[in-house]
């Protein structure tokens, strides 16, 4: 319940926020459940954003509502380098807990 509300407030101050400093409305309730819009909105928001605390709020609200594993990576993973197994170490490991004159 305190987590609920917390996101209530955060909700509530960034609206706020974003009608103050950029005389713009915010759909809590499409930005909470679309993600694509929520996505839209906040990247339009942060483009025109000057004043710092509304983009911490929008960097925190991002964290929130757009999950790390939902937002597309910039560099995909390249199959060749996926795809190849990790070759076995042939040389032995070096141990330098006596120095260097261990060997």
């Amino acid at each position: 319940m305190d987590k609920t509300m917390e996101t209530a407030q955060r909700l509530a101050r960034f609206k706020l926020q974003v009608k103050r400093t950029l005389g713009q409305t915010v759909d809590l309730e499409r930005l909470t459940r679309d993600a694509g819009y929520a996505r839209q909105r906040l990247a339009e928001i942060e483009e025109a954003a000057e004043d710092e605390e509304l983009l911490v709020q929008l960097l925190q609200l991002r964290d929130l509502l757009l999950p790390a594993a939902s937002v597309p990576s910039a560099a995909p993973a390249t199959p060749a380098t996926a795809a190849e197994p990790a070759t076995p170490r042939t040389a032995p490991l070096r141990n330098y807990l006596q120095g260097a004159r261990a060997w």
